[in-house]
């Protein structure tokens, strides 16, 4: 097939996801060399792609991926596609229709597949999601040669949404990168979307405050670690210091603060259903005490209402979201998100 290989780092491709890319060139959430030591786990899963994107404009009736990864596919409950795979949505904002996943063998660390195909040749814009729980040290974009190769259209603002959390936010265990949550909203939010969920370690710690107060043209910050906060007491020492130290720099940003999803496990374990229960009231209760102090940018989404009455069929093992999880905390989750980017507009 006469292909024409692209590297989406350049023009007119538009990359998104990676706010330190300008800077270090890598496919990587947070910076190479940052301005204070990280965590060692966060530095490591930084390097994990997830919420990335590439968005171009064609008419190439083929798109081809052709990605190097640095490791294979080696998660049990979380499928290859997920894990190490891109996939594609086609349309412009508010039509954008999935179309087509890379298919390759879990076994392998770099693939060349066929990612969408439109015979109708029809000028579009193409969203590619990058993977979720794997780095990517190389990708290529393949186009039929000759076909038209646009800049997309801009975003509505410069405006940034930043997802700071926990496995769940980085997309564990989404059968495909673009039904993580924070890939769902970006298609129905017309901004930049920046996925910081850190499997296991988004703990919440000053350094990461710091860091996040670092990016550009915020939006709006939503908090999303409960899950991994290690206890109430915890919790209660992190969170007022993480708002505060990033409203240092950014006071008028909105910050959306979403409690745990329930797991289903709570049927079955009253200790720890009244633990989430005083977790839940404790963020409501500071939200509403920096109210009474002039914070009126700050807002609390309780995070047990997400999955409805479904939360015991919600997940793929008693803890992290299917695709279907998935789809009822976007759809609960962005009525809030829009509130909070209209009074901080």
């Amino acid at each position: 097939m006469d292909l024409c290989w692209h590297d989406p780092a350049g023009m007119p491709f538009r990359l998104e996801g990676f706010a330190w890319f300008h800077q270090d060139r890598l496919y990587r959430r947070l910076p190479l060399q940052p301005s204070e030591p990280i965590p060692e786990a966060v530095n490591w899963l930084a390097n994990h792609t997830a919420g990335g994107q590439i968005r171009f404009m064609t008419d190439s009736d083929v798109i081809y991926i052709k990605a190097q990864l640095l490791k294979r596919a080696d998660m049990y409950h979380m499928a290859p596609t997920g894990q190490c795979g891109f996939d594609c949505y086609a349309g412009v904002f508010g039509e954008q229709q999935f179309a087509g996943t890379a298919a390759f063998a879990p076994h392998e660390d770099s693939y060349t597949a066929l990612l969408h195909r439109d015979k109708r040749r029809r000028l579009r814009l193409i969203t590619i999601y990058f993977p979720l729980y794997q780095a990517v040290k190389e990708v290529s974009i393949g186009l039929r040669a000759g076909a038209s190769l646009m800049a997309p259209p801009p975003f509505d603002d410069e405006g940034r949404v930043i997802v700071y959390g926990t496995s769940i936010t980085q997309g564990a265990c989404a059968s495909r990168p673009g039904m993580a949550y924070p890939s769902q909203l970006s298609r129905r939010v017309n901004l930049e979307f920046l996925n910081l969920g850190f499997s296991g370690s988004g703990k919440g710690e000053p350094e990461m405050a710091r860091m996040l107060a670092q990016i550009d043209n915020p939006a709006c910050l939503v908090l999303d670690y409960e899950a991994n906060c290690g206890g109430l007491a915890k919790l209660q020492e992190t969170l007022p210091s993480f708002i505060s130290i990033y409203r240092e720099k950014h006071p008028k940003v909105p910050i959306l603060l979403i409690s745990r999803i329930l797991p289903p496990s709570i049927d079955w374990d009253e200790e720890l259903k009244l633990e989430l229960e005083e977790r839940r009231a404790f963020q409501q209760s500071l939200v509403e005490e920096l109210a009474r102090q002039g914070d009126d940018r700050l807002f609390f989404l309780d995070g047990g209402k997400l999955l409805g009455s479904r939360y015991g069929d919600s997940t793929v093992d008693g803890v992290h979201p299917t695709d279907f999880g998935f789809v009822q905390m976007a759809d609960a989750i962005l009525p809030e998100l829009r509130r909070c980017l209209e009074i901080g507009s």
